[in-house]
């Protein structure tokens, strides 16, 4: 007879609660052993268990009371804990069977890791106990030498009986992102891989410095720090590479563990930097104003990410510089689609280097940052590959880049070419034609000189007719004057004899003139030449008033003398002829009834004579002009003259070693003579002498 029992609402429940409190109090699941068999390599992921040690303060005994108690809880994947500043353990066990050799080797990455300490269980003993396990220290901040092995990873030999379990606990901790990854190899396996991996990475640093030699020589040839940016760029990518893959463990084992943190970290940073300023300089010409500014904050960042690293603060600010290139990688992206269309044929390339870096970063930063689980081979080396591949694109884009801009300097310089030539066609036609007129114009020029050397010479024959014609005259009317004077018992009356001097007082000065102004050498020759001899300036300077009373008796010459007892060296003729002109001047433009004021003094070893009307005022810039040869002022069109008179004035007065001045004062006209007094004149050679000597000061 088969009974069944019906089940009650009430028991129902009692057989949920039972299960929940079996749930909630039962021992903890933990991590399945690895199982070591027939293949040369096993994985650790999933196979390890952690527990996480913010106070950094446990012990290996607390670890194991720890483990004994279920806090080890099991890790899926491999550990992936970002930057924390907590240490990590970690407990895996292995078993093997007797397909797997008893000697094997436990590869730990990343070597960038600071502090790694195993504790490997000696086969058969207690795992409970500490004193059951050995202790192999590793991380990048132990002597390499130290290591069991020496080798880019963390390489431990492990002893496997297949009769035991060997369990092994390690504690992780970095101050940089906390993350391990593990295999147990055969010897085989380890050797081959070994291989491989510096095979890889020789290729890697082969590319690498092949295209920073190529860039460096388009900087030097090209003068474009675009070029030297991304020289930069991928210097330091290969100094980071060397340590962040371990190449430089192999080279330089006794100082690897002082440099590493630089050359990794501060390497971080420097790529960063460099990036940064390569990624300005490539996208300057699309890049917005902000983008630009966040480029240049992205390279401060990255600077500070250097400095960091000696000043112990690189986990605070590494997460910041790492979200900050992120962000820049999304920016590169879409500006590299926007430089396509200025890099024709090559800005595919620059659009899917970008895209491939983007994904190497984002996968690289994201696992660096505990985002996303961390891999072994392909994770540890997404950015290895991912950079080569971009490289070797934005190189093939540069190279190309600098083909185009040759191709386009080429042209420009064969356009440059053409121009040139039709510019050279065009002034060889000016040329020609400026030659033709040059010939015309040279043609008028011997023309308007042979008709000027006619009237010269027609101006002599008349100036030397003229003077024939006023000599006979002069000499009559002076010998008359002559034979009156003979004559007894006429101008014996005052008023005679003053007339009479007058009238010989006026054909000696037409005589003076026939002599020097009417010659031909006045009007032709600069130079002058007469007789100089020692002159007292007040008596001559009386007597050409005198003579100019005579001419002018109904003009008013007022005369102040500060110069009495003073010698001049010169020509009394010419020097007459000078001063004649500038009293003739004076009244003949100036009202008759004004007053010519005439002054001689003394100053700085000279003899200054002023002469003062009233006239018309004029520039002061004009006051040079009136002395060149045929030039008369705006007021002279009623008086006649030729505009040689003042000409002559300066000839004479400059062959004293004088100067002579002419200025407008308010509503006067002052003319100005200066002379070297005798005493600052070297001594006259001879008495008498045609040559005017030199002053002292010369």
């Amino acid at each position: 007879m088969k009974t069944v029992f019906a089940h009650t609402p009430q028991q129902t429940l009692l057989a949920g609660i039972f299960l929940l409190l079996a749930l909630l109090f039962s021992p903890q699941a933990s991590a399945a052993p690895l199982q070591l068999g027939g293949r040369s390599a096993y994985d650790l992921a999933g196979h390890m268990e952690l527990m996480k040690d913010p106070s950094l303060s446990l012990g290996f005994t607390d670890v194991l009371k720890a483990a004994k108690n279920g806090r080890f809880h099991p890790l899926e994947g491999n550990l992936n804990n970002g930057y924390k500043r907590e240490a990590c353990w970690l407990r895996f066990t292995i078993e093997r069977n007797a397909s797997f050799p008893a000697e094997g080797w436990l590869r730990l990455k990343p070597n960038y890791v600071n502090y790694l300490t195993l504790y490997i269980q000696t086969p058969g003993h207690d795992p409970s106990l500490a004193s059951s396990y050995y202790i192999v220290r590793l991380g990048n901040h132990i002597p390499a030498l130290q290591r069991p092995v020496l080798h880019p990873d963390f390489v431990v030999p492990l002893v496997l009986p297949a009769s035991a379990p060997v369990i092994i606990y390690a504690r992780v901790f970095s101050n940089s992102s906390i993350s391990l990854a593990g295999n147990i190899h055969t010897t085989e396996d380890l050797r081959d891989y070994t291989n491989l991996h510096v095979i890889l990475q020789s290729a890697f640093l082969g590319i690498a410095l092949t295209l920073l030699v190529i860039n460096t020589i388009f900087y030097i040839s090209t003068r474009d720090t675009l070029f030297l940016y991304y020289s930069l760029y991928l210097l330091v990518g290969i100094i980071f590479n060397f340590a962040a893959e371990g190449v430089l463990t192999l080279l330089f084992p006794s100082i690897v563990h002082q440099v590493s943190d630089y050359l990794i970290y501060g390497g971080i940073g420097a790529n960063i930097l460099v990036y940064s300023e390569f990624s300005r300089k490539l996208f300057f010409s699309v890049a917005g104003s902000w983008s630009l500014r966040y480029m240049r904050f992205l390279s401060l960042l990255g600077f500070l990410t250097m400095a960091a690293v000696p000043l112990g603060f690189y986990p605070l600010i590494a997460p910041l510089a790492f979200i900050g290139t992120l962000t820049l990688v999304v920016i590169q992206l879409s500006l590299s689609v926007r430089l396509r269309a200025q890099f024709p044929g090559v800005g595919i390339f620059i659009v899917v280097a970008f895209a491939v870096s983007t994904l190497g970063y984002f996968h690289m930063l994201l696992r660096l940052m505990g985002i996303i689980p961390l891999g072994f081979l392909w994770d540890m080396n997404t950015v290895q590959f991912t950079s080569l591949f971009h490289i070797t694109l934005i190189s093939i884009a540069l190279s190309r880049r600098v083909l185009i801009a040759e191709r386009v300097l080429t042209e420009r310089v064969q356009q440059a070419l053409n121009i040139a030539k039709e510019t050279e066609q065009k002034a060889l036609a000016l040329a020609s034609d400026m030659t033709q007129e040059l010939r015309k114009s040279k043609e008028m020029l011997e023309v308007a000189f042979v008709a000027e050397r006619q009237a010269l010479d027609q101006q002599h024959r008349f100036l030397s007719m003229l003077s024939h014609e006023y000599r006979t005259p002069l000499a009559v009317i002076s010998g008359n004057l002559d034979l009156i004077d003979l004559q007894e018992g006429r101008g014996k009356q005052s008023g005679y004899d003053e007339e009479l001097s007058a009238m010989h007082l006026a054909v000696d000065r037409l005589v003076d003139v026939m002599d020097v102004s009417l010659k031909r050498s006045r009007l032709t020759a600069p130079g002058l030449h007469g007789k100089f001899q020692i002159i007292a300036v007040a008596p001559f300077l009386s007597l050409q008033l005198g003579l100019m009373l005579t001419i002018w008796p109904h003009r008013t010459f007022n005369y102040t003398e500060a110069a009495r007892n003073q010698n001049i060296v010169g020509d009394p003729q010419q020097l007459k002829i000078a001063l004649f002109n500038l009293f003739d001047n004076a009244a003949k433009y100036s009202p008759s009834i004004s007053v010519i004021e005439v002054e001689s003094h003394i100053d700085q070893g000279d003899v200054v004579i002023t002469i003062q009307n009233q006239g018309e005022r004029f520039k002061s810039e004009e006051g040079a002009d009136f002395f060149a040869k045929f030039t008369r002022g705006a007021n002279s069109n009623n008086v006649a003259g030729a505009g040689v008179g003042l000409w002559l004035v300066r000839q004479i007065i400059e062959q004293h070693h004088g100067q002579v001045r002419l200025d407008s004062v308010a509503s006067h006209i002052v003319a100005t003579v200066r002379i070297p007094l005798a005493d600052a004149v070297c001594e006259l050679p001879l008495e008498n002498s045609s040559v005017m000597p030199a002053p002292k000061n010369l």
